[in-house]
């Protein structure tokens, strides 16, 4: 991983034969211009420095990196879209050289991050909500995170206008159910700072979300099962939210089930 102090290379860097110009541009009038190095340092054609001294090499390589590192923080997760935003020119190949390096990693779903970046779980719902858009936090994941279920929620759970979907991560499996257009409301914005923010469903969106893809709640003996938080569901029952969302849904098998969780709540 690349920091702001000293670089430090075992010699075994093969430099000289992975960072490349992308282009030679001549001036009309003077000839050939110097070479131009963009944030990519591979265009498989002309060597940047063929025969200076490696240490010349080395310093270039740094700069191009920074150049891309600088440019690149201030997206929480960049893919080779992002990139090329920026250089048009960029290839591929290099994220896959500073991958190998250690530079950046990545997450899923052909994203990167820069290797400093720390993932908590408020990053880690941002990454989720722009892997796949339109999207929400919902189900699981948001009910642990308004503590209606005991346990913490390996990976992300969320809600898409898209169809179904899944991204294993090393930070857990980021699973995306399909939802009609038309229930994708009921969520809000959480905007940790300036960097971090997310959408996630509201309490009373997060429950219907959940019973509305659980088959296997059937009685209050299925919900007894879940040991969800009986304190945190109490306000739901005076709830006009969770009424109207309710009616939106426009499902019978839907309003069984709330009626079954209000009996829950109150056993």
């Amino acid at each position: 991983m690349i920091d702001s102090g000293q670089i430090v290379f075992t010699g075994n860097e093969n430099f000289s034969s992975d960072i490349t110009a992308h282009r030679l541009k001549t001036h009309p009038n003077n000839g050939p211009a110097a070479t131009r190095i963009g944030l990519t340092g591979l265009n498989y054609g002309y060597k940047i420095f063929p025969n200076v001294n490696i240490s010349v090499v080395i310093r270039k390589y740094i700069v191009l990196f920074r150049d891309f590192e600088t440019q690149m923080k201030t997206l929480p997760a960049f893919n080779l879209n992002d990139v090329r935003k920026i250089d048009p020119d960029f290839h591929r190949q290099q994220l896959s050289d500073w991958l190998d390096r250690g530079y950046i990693k990545s997450l899923t779903g052909g994203y990167y991050l820069l290797a400093d970046t720390q993932v908590d779980e408020s990053t880690l719902f941002m990454l989720a909500n722009q892997i796949y858009e339109p999207s929400y936090i919902s189900r699981e994941s948001a009910l642990a995170y308004y503590l209606v279920i005991p346990e913490s929620v390996l990976g992300v759970t969320s809600v898409s206008s898209r169809k179904t979907k899944m991204f294993d991560s090393e930070w857990g499996r980021l699973s995306y159910r399909s939802i009609k257009p038309s229930l994708m409301f009921g969520y809000q914005v959480i905007e940790k700072n300036k960097m971090i923010k997310y959408k996630i469903a509201n309490l009373e969106k997060a429950v219907l979300d959940y019973l509305y893809w659980n088959p296997n709640i059937e009685s209050d003996t299925d919900l007894d099962g879940l040991r969800w938080n009986k304190e945190q569901l109490g306000s739901l029952e005076n709830s006009t939210l969770f009424w109207k969302y309710l009616n939106i849904y426009n499902s019978k098998a839907l309003e069984y089930k709330a009626d079954l969780m209000m009996e829950y709540i109150h056993a």
